[in-house]
């Protein structure tokens, strides 16, 4: 049985701007998890972390500088594997600080290990940012183990920068079935970071009811998310607001 307890990992290389707290509050009153954790190195600062703190556990972590003796450079990677050792440890939800939860993840708590499509039928792998996992489960210790084979790092938009984070997990799913559930790609990841789909979250006003949780993609929604505050919220009618205005 998974554990209703969600986990972030926060390695401060950017700042606490407001989808991140709505991120949190959206856990709390649509995703109704019983516990919040924040797994960060150094705190940040400015209002809507003053507004976030209150509402979660803070746990402080080294963010790991290697992997196998493999260098790891960048703060994503490091958080990559931060989030599979904490979900061996603890068990839980882990989201990124992007993902807004839409509804409750319990009807799928009863499962060992659960990921989602990128894509129909998985086409672009499977997606890190959500991911369900009992305490001590098969399928997070396979995937760790596997980094020594298959961890390269690079940077942003490099051929290797996803691979041991969405390439690979979609390979060992098929090796081992029985320790895995996947989920349809419309549950988390719906819509992707393609442009076209970037504007379906920011500018047009659209509904998808299979939704669990809507990943923000925020290097890809860049533009949106530095400019985002209340005043828009209040103001537009997009999906992304209207997933959110309730929240503030």
């Amino acid at each position: 049985m998974i554990p209703n307890h969600l986990h972030y990992v926060y390695i401060n290389e950017r700042p606490w701007k407001i989808h991140h707290y709505l991120s949190v509050k959206s856990a709390i009153v649509k995703g109704k998890l019983d516990k919040i954790n924040i797994w960060l190195d150094k705190e940040p600062t400015g209002k809507w972390w003053e507004k976030t703190k209150p509402l979660v556990s803070v746990h402080n972590i080294n963010p790991p500088t290697e992997i196998f003796g493999k260098p790891i450079k960048e703060p994503a990677h490091k958080s990559d594997v931060l989030r599979l050792q904490i979900l061996r440890d603890y068990g839980g939800i882990y989201i990124d600080t992007d993902v807004i939860l839409v509804r409750p993840f319990k009807n799928l708590l009863n499962n060992k290990f659960v990921l989602g499509e990128q894509g129909p039928d998985g086409c672009e792998g499977l997606c890190p940012a959500t991911i369900l996992s009992e305490k001590n489960s098969e399928f997070s210790k396979i995937w760790l183990d596997e980094f020594k084979n298959h961890f390269e790092g690079g940077p942003p938009g490099s051929p290797t920068w996803c691979k041991h984070s969405v390439n690979l997990p979609l390979s060992l799913s098929k090796q081992h079935q029985d320790l895995i559930t996947i989920v349809n790609y419309q549950y988390f990841f719906w819509p992707l970071y393609h442009q076209k789909h970037i504007e379906a979250i920011f500018e047009e006003d659209l509904n998808f009811p299979s939704a669990y949780s809507h990943h923000l993609w925020e290097s890809s929604g860049k533009k949106y998310l530095e400019e985002m505050d209340e005043e828009k919220i209040y103001s537009q009618n997009t999906t992304f607001t209207k997933l959110v205005r309730d929240l503030l």
